[in-house]
């Protein structure tokens, strides 16, 4: 164990995170719980004549876009796999903060939880483009020709996930190939 992993401050910061990553994971599953099941209960609970929402960017020409059991089920399973991915990513920097609190910074496993919340954040940025299009595309898919739409949206955000996600990967390679140096000096003491 390295000074460093003895720092009181970093254990504090790592403990505090541990509660923050928690607290997120378990609000993001909630909340897509809610969301699939307020869903589907509307669409098959609602009136009929309710089943038309407003929703002009989806709508095609008369802003009107209907709620199925297919457009529910579809929206749900492309939301699914961004939220899958953002929940795992978050159960690795908690894991990550965890080894921390516990003086377990400069370790395989470390590097690990490191290389895998890097490349949760990298799928994000590319994620988020797509699913957006799945979207646009699932739920407009069963209107009539030139009703149909498909568009796709990039932004700073998703740049900055790339880039973001691609600096935690490198350290994170750093950081295997420094442990593996680290376990070949220490064996021949």
């Amino acid at each position: 164990m390295t000074a460093f992993a003895n720092s009181d401050r970093l254990r504090r910061f790592s403990n505090a995170m541990v509660i923050v990553t928690s607290i997120g994971i378990a609000l993001i599953a909630v909340l897509m719980i809610l969301l699939v099941f307020g869903s589907v209960i509307l669409v098959f609970l609602m009136p009929d004549w309710t089943l038309n929402l407003p929703v002009p960017r989806l709508g095609g020409a008369d802003g009107n876009l209907t709620l199925t059991p297919g457009r529910v089920a579809a929206t749900a399973a492309i939301i699914a796999i961004p939220v899958g991915v953002l929940l795992f990513g978050l159960w690795q920097a908690r894991a990550l903060f965890g080894g921390f609190a516990e003086g377990r910074v400069f370790t395989l496993a470390s590097a690990r939880h490191l290389r895998d919340f890097a490349a949760c954040v990298l799928a994000q940025a590319i994620l988020g483009p797509l699913s957006s299009a799945a979207l646009f595309l699932a739920l407009t898919f069963s209107n009539p020709p030139g009703n149909r739409q498909f568009a796709i949206s990039l932004s700073v955000d998703n740049y900055v996930a790339l880039i973001v996600g691609g600096v935690l990967l490198a350290v994170a390679w750093v950081m295997v190939e420094a442990t593996r140096i680290a376990d070949e000096h220490a064996s021949f003491v």
